[in-house]
């Protein structure tokens, strides 16, 4: 790896960089079953091409020789930003090709040129998300200081076999709308634990519940996400479940992919049914939408949601870590 060169990224670099992209195991829904490779590969090379050209803070590619043999991206967080108070970025891609020892060596380069630039912008709170399989990743992060602050499995589901089912509760289902923005946030500014915000010693728990107050408030009033299903009875919100839309993937996959994002119950809601039936009238949501699949994602610690999503007919499709580090 003495030969290798680490340059800012263009879109000159494109062919030599999509092959690697093409080899990547760690393609999003890589582990679903129905897909072909070649779809896979079309969907990666959109969302890294897109990455790469159009963040907000930088890209890089590595050269042996004539040859890219890995990329990485900076992508500074305004959002992230303004809830932390402190300049906050996310490494989207660090990505290299060859046995483990390449990978390794050229990803310490990208890696060293990542937080050059990081520094330069002045970030102080630096996070990535890493595939649980991508092993020279993970020890070049945490070799370079990086803590681990989660660990996710996600699950998916084939809304094929999903139909509507007919049950009585106490309380109903229905979609959120704006009204609804202010009880969700105050519901979510105390119903998370085990996020990766909660787990991270450098902010603080008030911080992190504010933070998740303020995701619920902007889904319920359009600003992220496409849709909020909320539960409720005459006293009140008992509960949510966040829809999201992988838009991309109706052109690239010719099949549409929906995300649930955070769910939660209120703790007067506990053993009521609350989350199972919210889950499930978001899927009927993602159906009705015309979404042949949905994801959605758990900490590794929270197993009463891992419990939650297989009751739902969710199966286990793939885990990732996420780690960061203070500059």
């Amino acid at each position: 790896m003495n030969n290798c060169t680490v340059l800012p990224y263009t879109g000159n670099y494109w062919s030599r960089v999509e092959p690697i992209v093409k080899a990547w195991p760690f393609k999003p829904l890589a582990n679903h079953n129905g897909w072909n490779m070649s779809t896979l590969c079309e969907l990666t090379s959109s969302r890294v091409a897109k990455t790469l050209e159009t963040c907000s803070g930088a890209a890089w590619v590595l050269l042996r020789g004539n040859r890219a043999s890995g990329f990485a991206s900076l992508n500074i967080l305004p959002w992230d930003s303004e809830r932390l108070d402190v300049t906050a970025a996310r490494i989207d891609y660090l990505v290299a090709d060859g046995s483990y020892g390449d990978q390794q060596q050229a990803k310490k380069h990208l890696l060293e040129q990542v937080l050059n630039e990081a520094r330069h912008r002045g970030v102080r709170h630096l996070s990535v998300r890493v595939d649980a399989s991508d092993l020279s990743g993970i020890h070049v992060l945490e070799e370079t200081g990086f803590i681990t602050v989660d660990g996710i499995l996600t699950f998916a589901i084939d809304l094929a076999g999903h139909k509507k089912v007919a049950r009585v509760y106490d309380f109903a289902t229905r979609l959120g709308t704006t009204a609804d923005a202010e009880p969700a946030a105050e519901l979510a500014r105390t119903a998370y634990l085990y996020d990766r915000f909660h787990s991270d010693p450098f902010i603080s728990g008030e911080r992190a519940d504010q933070l998740h107050a303020t995701w619920l408030r902007n889904a319920c009033v359009g600003k992220t996400g496409d849709a909020v299903i909320v539960a409720e009875d005459r006293s009140g919100l008992l509960g949510f479940v966040t829809c999201a839309l992988q838009s991309d993937t109706a052109f690239t996959l010719g099949s549409l992919v929906g995300t649930i994002g955070l769910v939660a119950s209120a703790k007067r809601a506990r053993a009521r049914g609350v989350g199972y039936a919210t889950t499930i009238a978001a899927l009927d949501w993602f159906k009705e939408q015309g979404c042949e699949i949905v994801e959605v994602g758990t900490q590794l610690r929270n197993i009463p949601a891992s419990r939650l999503y297989q009751r739902c007919g969710f199966r286990l499709v793939g885990s990732s870590i996420s780690l960061r580090l203070l500059l």
